[in-house]
């Protein structure tokens, strides 16, 4: 028996499908479908008008779309009526009358079909063009790499070549990924990104819009030097220019790229709840493969806030979209983070459980530090397991380790560790040797102002052996809750 051939609404289908460059692979996995289901429906089998406007729907076609196409394939499929054939050259030739529906229902047909393919054409161009002009942008970064601040700044201002809004979006990344090691060169990017756009080719509105961003990443490099009121203002003068450069961007400029940044200004200045805020609002207009991160920001902020609880929760949270993200680095902060919130827990067991999986991922990055801070979630466990040696065998590792790679901010958290055990044996001699040695601490970068200041005065007391176990332990809980943005956690 002959195969009949396919309904009008199977070739709506395929038309449709085809139109909308989506292969029947494609309508499978958005309608939660096998493909051989959606092959049966284009020849045929079990598929009507409701299902159809279904799968359509999923395509980003409306009713009137669908109509379209029924009626194109209606009337091409249509038998001539009786009396019209009788008129007709053959019985095979369309009437006259039949001919004009065809050529009406063809004409809209291909007006739908064809707007949409202009669309995807200019959809298409579009992302062409973005692309060329990043991948230009990479290479005048090149250039820029190897010059002075003040020989980049006379590029900028000299050669339209380095007035592009690309070139400016690299910098505001450059100066990001900067900040997580040295606030003066993120603070020159910035600054140097700022002067980008305010020469920027582009109409006024898109040329603040532009400036608004790059004035984000200006606040988020003088939040990590420190200057935290330089930063606020500079936030406020960064929203009002993207504000009044909606206008003039189509979407180009990731709103939530400020929230994110913001954010952390506001968990530096302890507004942890306006902070929370601005992260709930970036995540929900983020792209997905950035929510993982955001949410690593979260914990980070609930950690801060004294809320572990609450920031494990969090992770746990975080951990199918880190995952999913293959970032090893992500990965590993999230374990390093959720172990270091597990121990404020006192859930000890459940951090030497995590331990081997925390160091293999150390491994695997090829971080030695990641190795020490391994090392240091070992001894915490060991001191709160009561095995006391083992713990400070652990930390006076950590702090020589610390130490050699000049990391200020941990360094003082691992000799503050030390000192409560040595405080707590009634050994003051070896605290005002650990105050000694901290004393490089005051002069290098990595602890903001006050809690530099009450370091001080522990080290002070540390030097007259008048320190207890009570000041150590309570200048412990604020250095975690004022950590800068060092290279363990995120």
């Amino acid at each position: 028996m002959p195969t009949p051939p396919p309904s009008i609404l199977s070739l709506a289908l395929t038309s449709l499908r085809k139109a909308a460059r989506w292969s029947q692979k494609d309508l499978a996995a958005a309608a939660g479908v096998r493909r051989l289901q959606v092959s049966q429906y284009e020849t045929g089998t079990a598929l009507d008008r409701q299902r159809l406007e279904e799968l359509a729907a999923l395509m980003r076609y409306d009713a009137a779309d669908v109509d379209s196409a029924l009626l194109f394939f209606d009337q091409l499929t249509a038998r001539p009526r009786p009396a019209a054939a009788a008129a007709a050259e053959s019985p095979a030739t369309p009437t006259p009358d039949e001919r004009l529906v065809v050529g009406q229902v063809a004409v809209r047909v291909a007006q739908l079909f064809a707007g949409r393919l202009k669309a995807q054409l200019a959809s298409a161009m579009v992302a062409e063009r973005l692309a060329r002009e990043r991948a230009e942008a990479a290479l005048l970064w090149q250039e820029l790499q190897p010059c002075t601040g003040r020989q980049r700044r006379l590029l900028v201002e000299s050669s339209p070549r380095f007035q592009g809004w690309a070139l400016c979006e690299r910098l505001c990344a450059e100066s990001a990924r900067a900040a997580a090691h040295c606030a003066e060169q993120a603070i020159g990017l910035a600054r140097l990104a700022v002067r980008v756009a305010e020469l920027a080719i582009g109409a006024a509105a898109w040329r603040s819009r532009l400036q608004g961003y790059a004035r984000a990443f200006l606040a988020n490099a003088w939040r990590v030097g420190g200057k935290l009121r330089a930063a606020t203002v500079e936030f406020a003068a960064a929203w009002k220019l993207w504000h009044e450069g909606a206008a003039g961007d189509a979407g180009l400029l990731p709103e939530w790229r400020l929230l994110d940044l913001e954010a952390s200004l506001r968990r530096t200045l302890r507004q942890f709840a306006e902070a929370l805020e601005l992260l709930d609002r970036a995540r929900a207009v983020a792209p997905q493969e950035e929510l993982g991160r955001i949410l690593l920001k979260r914990a980070s902020t609930l950690e801060q806030a004294g809320e572990a609880a609450a920031a494990v929760e969090t992770l746990r949270d975080a951990a199918p979209l880190v995952e999913s993200t293959g970032d090893t680095r992500l990965r590993w902060v999230l374990e390093f983070n959720l172990a270091v919130n597990l121990c404020h827990l006192h859930r000890l067991d459940e951090v030497e459980a995590r331990l081997p999986g925390l160091r293999q991922l150390a491994v695997e990055l090829g971080n030695g530090l990641d190795l020490v801070r391994v090392l240091w979630l070992r001894g915490r466990v060991a001191r709160g397991r009561g095995r006391r040696d083992e713990a400070r065998a652990a930390f006076e590792q950590v702090r020589d380790e610390f130490l050699a790679s000049r990391n200020a901010f941990e360094t003082a958290l691992v000799s503050l560790e030390l000192a409560v055990l040595h405080l707590e044996e009634g050994r003051p001699r070896e605290v005002r040797e650990l105050a000694a040695a901290m004393a490089w601490i005051f002069s290098a970068e990595g602890i903001r102002r006050e809690p530099l200041a009450a370091l001080r005065l522990f080290c002070e007391a540390a030097v007259h052996e008048t320190a207890t176990v009570e000041q150590a332990e309570r200048l412990l809980s604020v250095l975690r809750a004022a950590p800068p943005g060092c290279r363990g956690r995120r």
